[in-house]
């Protein structure tokens, strides 16, 4: 056995900010995030709690001077839908977010949004108020598989919806497209993916199907009512979007996420460089270096913890040095570039390559790594199966 003993890296990289708005007009079978529906009523009480919530961190004897010392880089509001909400309450969370925190001049911030949700009006409000990054949830181009998932919105929305994108002066553009659900085909996604390279965006982010459990999902697929998911079929579609991406000059840069040069999303990887950030909302997660902190999913009780002046958390769970640095090496191995172990090691005092060659050098002969010196990387049957390293380096 090698000596292990890691310890905490010093964060000094810029940390980012999640904001979870939980409301959609309706949900999607496949979906099993945190999600409420829409109700106006409830807009504008939710988002005076999220700034009250964004306060509290602030003035916490345990977490206030963290936060009130950080620089962050990123602002990511995320759903459930939140473009489903009253712009003039995105445009308030916003401007509260950079009165109350210290970012960087010109900060990634980033707003998810349904193609049925979007108004151009709405978007140049957006725009204007420094909002410079949307991801689109397009899903398909197929009619028929889009209702199958349970999305409300059509094609034809989804390429209005660009467009008056890049009329609203957005130039940082990320498309969703998912693979591997039940009744698409290899041909079908073929040609969703077609239709949106001719979108040109920035940015695509594949969602390769999981039935999460208390989706529906899962209920129509245990009833019969839908068919299970072909996971060959799905490593068919994903080997296929990883080519045809690259011929249209897409760097693939995560597992899942593929860029146009300098349009990698800033946001996401905190997560896959390790580095902190901060979540607020109902169902938000946030990484402080030291801990990882998940708050109350239940909207009221979310509510009525801000009102008590009391952080909502649900869980707020030690990361040992040990157990940081595994988490930054499964992470950190999504990334197309992989890991560099020598720099890893480095940052949490360790020797990384004995303890790759420890835990998964039995692995080697599988095709799923390759090891040049001392960077790892996957390969592409690795990126399928990924879960068979990361579960050896699972505390």
């Amino acid at each position: 056995m090698i000596e292990f003993n890691p310890t905490y890296p010093e964060d000094k990289a810029p940390a980012g900010i999640y904001i979870h708005i939980p409301f959609c007009t309706s949900r999607c079978n496949y979906c099993a995030f945190v999600t409420n529906p829409h109700d106006p009523d409830q807009e504008a009480a939710y988002f005076h709690r999220v700034v009250r919530e964004m306060e509290l961190w602030a003035e916490d004897p345990m977490f206030g001077e963290q936060i009130r010392n950080a620089r962050f880089d990123s602002l990511y509001l995320g759903g459930g839908t939140p473009s489903v909400v009253a712009t003039d309450l995105l445009l308030e969370l916003v401007h509260a977010c950079l009165r109350l925190f210290r970012f960087v001049e010109d900060p990634e911030i980033t707003i998810e949004l349904n193609p049925l949700t979007v108004a151009r009006s709405d978007l140049l409000l957006l725009r204007s108020a420094g909002v410079n990054r949307a991801s689109l949830g397009v899903q398909s181009l197929h009619d028929p598989e889009l209702e199958l998932m349970g999305r409300r919105h059509r094609a034809k929305d989804a390429y209005i919806a660009f467009e008056d994108l890049r009329s609203a002066g957005f130039d940082n553009v990320s498309v969703d497209l998912m693979a591997g659900f039940p009744g698409q085909t290899l041909d079908s996604v073929s040609r969703s993916l077609r239709g949106i390279l001719e979108m040109d965006p920035e940015h695509l982010s594949i969602y390769l199907l999981e039935v999460k459990a208390g989706a529906e999902l899962e209920h129509l697929v245990n009833a019969g009512k839908v068919p299970c998911p072909d996971d060959d079929l799905a490593a068919d579609m994903y080997d296929r979007i990883c080519s045809v991406t690259a011929a249209a000059g897409y760097e693939h840069y995560e597992i899942s996420n593929f860029a146009r040069d300098g349009h990698q999303c800033a946001h996401n990887l905190k997560y896959w460089q390790d580095s902190i950030f901060f979540g607020f909302g109902a169902g938000a997660h946030g990484m402080t270096g030291r801990g990882r902190c998940s708050n109350i999913e239940n909207l009221r009780q979310y509510m009525e913890s801000v009102d008590l002046g009391r952080l909502p958390f649900d869980s707020i769970v030690e990361l040992t040095a040990e157990t940081r640095f595994r988490d930054a090496m499964i992470m950190g191995l999504r990334l197309g570039k992989g890991l560099d172990l020598r720099e890893i090691g480095e940052r949490y005092g360790v020797e990384a390559l004995p303890f790759v060659l420890e835990t998964i050098g039995d692995l080697a002969d599988l095709g799923l790594f390759s090891l040049n010196e001392e960077r790892l990387t996957l390969t592409q049957r690795g990126r399928l199966l990924s879960n068979t390293i990361f579960s050896r380096w699972v505390t």
